[in-house]
């Protein structure tokens, strides 16, 4: 078995079902060796989401899955980084995109990351992990005196160049914004609903469960996918 590079795999936060990670241990060529890594943080809904992950993965023959769970004053320890690198899928669950980032930026838990992906390592976002693989994306956060929304463009892992993922309610919320943002960074936006998925291998994308995904494009143009539709990334 070959590994494919450049594989990454979108899921909404409540894509997780027999069916989707079937497709993942599938697409991976797990099954002829190697393990799986979780990665989360110190965040309850997060070690529920990497239980039921874990779970769904045994039901499927594959046992070894390793949970790391990092947190603002974790130290990434070299084994984390030899587990990370040499993965043949890797899930990464955040609350806060945010957080995560900071995370990532100070320590080597992005360079692993990366260097995995590069390695031919399947990459799974889930819920709000699923933008922690594109070049940006926004955070969001409300402002506690006046109750108002601040929407930030950041800087994500940029797994997948020129592209920004975020849930649907987001997109409906800030479209023409969003529209403005692709058109002056150049990069393309992918909504998911909850129940998505979206498998990517290079700049090649295809719809996987009965669900819808939105595309917008810096050229203006925006459409909408169903099962088994395949659309193109921007990636450079």
């Amino acid at each position: 078995y070959e590994r494919k590079t450049n594989q990454f795999f979108l899921m909404g936060s409540e894509a997780i079902s027999k069916q989707t990670i079937s497709e993942i241990v599938e697409q991976s060529g797990i099954k002829l060796g190697g393990y799986v890594v979780i990665i989360q943080s110190h965040d309850q809904h997060e070690s529920s989401v990497a239980k039921l992950l874990k779970s769904e993965f045994n039901s499927q023959q594959v046992m070894a899955v390793h949970i790391l769970e990092f947190s603002a004053d974790s130290t990434v320890k070299n084994t984390d980084v030899l587990a990370i690198e040499n993965a043949n899928i890797i899930c990464l669950l955040s609350n806060s995109p945010d957080e995560f980032m900071k995370l990532a930026n100070n320590t080597r838990l992005r360079t692993s990351i990366l260097k995995a992906g590069k390695n031919g390592t399947l990459i799974s976002g889930i819920g709000k992990g699923s933008s922690l693989l594109g070049e940006y994306y926004y955070d969001q956060k409300v402002d506690t005196g006046s109750n108002e929304m601040t929407v930030t463009l950041k800087h994500g892992l940029g797994l997948l160049k020129s592209t920004v993922i975020d849930n649907s309610n987001f997109l409906s919320n800030y479209r023409n914004n969003i529209q403005a943002g692709s058109s002056k960074n150049n990069y393309v936006f992918i909504g998911i609903e909850d129940n998505s998925c979206v498998w990517i291998n290079n700049s090649e994308a295809l719809v996987l469960n009965k669900t819808k995904v939105e595309l917008i494009s810096p050229d203006g143009v925006q459409k909408q996918f169903k099962e088994d539709n395949e659309f193109s990334l921007l990636l450079q």
